[in-house]
């Protein structure tokens, strides 16, 4: 459920930066751009979250695996 959730948010990611490099133009930022950046920005901020805790419950799974023993 955690990969696919990973999956389904790097996705996303992916079209806010292709949209954001389609609407790119003239150096002068309209709301359209404001609003592509901060949502790129907002989804990369979700999916480091995100792959940060999954690392760490691997980490904790891996150490608790080694106490058992």
């Amino acid at each position: 459920m955690k990969n696919s959730l990973i999956t389904i948010t790097a996705l996303a990611f992916v079209v806010a930066l292709v949209s954001y490099a389609m609407v790119i133009s003239n150096g002068t930022i309209r709301t359209v751009e404001f609003l592509s950046i901060f949502s790129t920005g907002a989804l990369a901020g979700v999916l480091l979250t995100q792959i940060f805790a999954l690392l760490k419950n691997k980490q904790q799974n891996v150490t608790r695996g080694s106490q058992d023993k």
